[in-house]
């Protein structure tokens, strides 16, 4: 059975971001994982930070994935943010600006869920439509929700997620 990141998503987990910077957007899902995870907030950014330090987050198409392994959490905290304003300084892989954060929380016990977790979000999201859609309700969380929990058939009609 694949790991979806859609199973991990609620109305709680949409977030509409204001700020400008990559900091900016990064600090507030960071004190929101914190809040849901009930883990070190500190610990939280630190490991963040050295993720994006190794290497940008940002996949490129205005798509950003900060991900991060941690001990002592059940099940993934997975964020998805909407930014209000684009996010020139996010050092994306093509060079554009990011409009859209998955970012995830996973336990380091499960390497392959955690692989199919970020798999989950490449295949939905490489949906350029469907981000496109996402982005014209960004002042709409529960619309949000309703798009990338949809079901959308693949090229040979059957539906997956």
């Amino acid at each position: 059975m694949k790991v979806s990141f859609t199973k991990y998503i609620s109305k709680d987990t949409v977030l509409v971001l204001d700020g400008k910077t990559k900091f900016d957007v990064l600090e507030t899902l960071i004190s929101k994982a914190a809040e849901l995870s009930k883990l070190d907030r500190d610990m939280i950014m630190r490991l963040t930070w050295r993720r994006e330090k190794m290497m940008t987050t940002g996949v490129g198409f205005g798509l950003a994935l900060p991900h991060i392994r941690v001990n002592d959490i059940p099940n993934p905290i997975v964020l998805v943010g909407i930014c209000k304003n684009p996010v020139e300084d996010y050092e994306s892989q093509d060079d554009q600006p990011v409009r859209l954060i998955v970012y995830i929380v996973a336990p380091d016990q499960n390497q392959e869920a955690y692989l199919q977790l970020l798999g989950s979000v490449s295949r939905k999201l490489r949906n350029t439509a469907l981000v496109e859609e996402v982005l014209e309700n960004i002042t709409r969380p529960s619309q949000i929700l309703r798009i990338l929990k949809r079901r959308i058939p693949d090229a040979t009609g059957e539906t997956k997620e």
